[in-house]
């Protein structure tokens, strides 16, 4: 029996929408959870805005090329890999070398008066930058020789003579580009290890021989540079690289670090090329004989048994070493004038010594010693050398 349906007043609800008490504790007790859940959570702190100060890394690039030639620092670059990037441009590069070179002379006054400021430490770690390669010295050249045409006033720019240039390094004779003075290299500069060994290449050899040619020296108790040109010179005679073992010659010769074992390599173990051997005998010969060592024999008999079983080079080879034993081997031979183009030249040769002239007397000796003591700089020594070098041969003179 169906029952009948009873109308009740009240709020309408569809059917089968009428929850249970079931249903509605449920509902009761999550609502009272999450109530409780938002009174335990935290309220939010109000978000404070902090100023960011700038990075210098973030600094715009005009800005911060202006603060890095401006403080002059050199470990500036290499802070961070940021910086390096950013002023790494050789536009910058060139700027930077321009003031810690050109710039710390005064080109205005006369040349034996000019105030310096250059600092050697400074410039050697220049030269021992990546980017300081052949093309750039050349580059700094040509700008260093523009902005003191610029510095003199417009009237030289017109002039018939005009102060040497780039031009002055064609060919690489000391005599033409040893006569530029406003380079502004400092006394005492370290030639960079990077220079000091092979492969060789023919950039790397021209701008050594240059730098050698500017009085470049080698720091033989703070680095490895001595012991790194040894073995530099060894792979010139095996590339036969005569350029580089011209300007290694020098060096090591300075410091009297040629010794047998070199001549051997140059004339047994690579086939006496002549101008490579004139190289080493002409510099090993210059501070032998007043300070001789027993590490450099010029009668070994190694290198005169290879002489005698060699008629054309042995002969030559003989007279060489007779000639160095007496210090009056003359850098060019006779009857090669019409070969002295095809040589390298002598990288002291210029206003100060003259290698095509002869071993007459000792007065043109002495004064070659003393040039080579100096690295070229000088014939008379400065009295902070002099006293140096006094004071170094004292305890050898207590002990003979």
């Amino acid at each position: 029996m169906d029952l009948t349906p009873i109308k009740i007043r009240g709020k309408r609800k569809r059917p089968g929408t009428t929850k249970s008490n079931v249903q509605k504790a449920i509902e009761i007790a999550s609502s009272r959870a999450k109530r409780a859940h938002l009174a335990r959570k935290p309220t939010r702190a109000k978000k404070i805005e902090e100023i960011v100060m700038p990075t210098l890394p973030g600094l715009p690039q005009e800005l911060l090329e202006m603060i890095f030639l401006y403080s002059m620092n050199i470990s500036l670059p290499r802070a961070s890999f940021t910086l390096g990037r950013n002023l790494s441009s050789k536009t910058v590069t060139l700027e930077f070398v321009l003031r810690s070179f050109f710039h710390t002379v005064d080109h205005k006054t006369n040349y034996r008066d000019r105030k310096t400021t250059s600092d050697s430490e400074i410039q050697s770690q220049l030269l021992a930058c990546r980017f300081f390669t052949w093309d750039f010295f050349r580059s700094y050249v040509q700008k260093a020789h523009g902005t003191l045409i610029q510095q003199r006033g417009a009237i030289w720019k017109d002039a018939s003579v005009q102060p040497p240039g780039l031009e002055a390094f064609d060919g690489l004779f000391p005599f033409k580009f040893t006569k530029i003075t406003y380079l502004g290299f400092a006394e005492g500069f370290r030639i960079p290890e990077k220079l000091l060994r092979g492969p060789w290449t023919t950039d790397k050899a021209k701008l050594l021989y240059v730098l050698v040619s500017l009085n470049g020296e080698l720091d033989w108790e703070g680095s490895m540079a001595g012991e790194i040109a040894k073995a530099g010179l060894r792979q010139a005679i095996e590339e036969n690289n005569e350029r580089a073992v011209a300007a290694l010659a020098v060096l090591l010769g300075v410091a009297q670090m040629i010794d047998t074992s070199v001549l051997r390599k140059a004339v047994i173990e690579c086939g006496c090329n002549i101008n490579i051997v004139r190289q080493l005998l002409f510099n090993a010969q210059i501070l032998h004989q007043s300070s001789p060592k027993a590490s450099l024999d010029f009668h070994d008999p190694a290198l005169w048994r290879w002489a005698d079983t060699h008629e054309g080079k042995g002969v030559l080879l003989k007279n060489l070493l007779r000639k160095t034993d007496k210090f009056s081997l003359e850098f060019y031979l006779e009857g090669e004038e019409g070969a002295r183009a095809k040589t390298v030249p002598f990288p002291y040769g210029g206003a100060k010594f003259d290698p095509r002239t002869a071993f007459d007397t000792d007065v043109g000796k002495e004064m070659l010693v003393r040039l080579y003591r100096t690295y070229g700089r000088k014939i008379t020594a400065s009295p902070r050398r002099r006293r140096h070098r006094n004071i170094e041969e004292e305890p050898h003179g207590e002990q003979q």
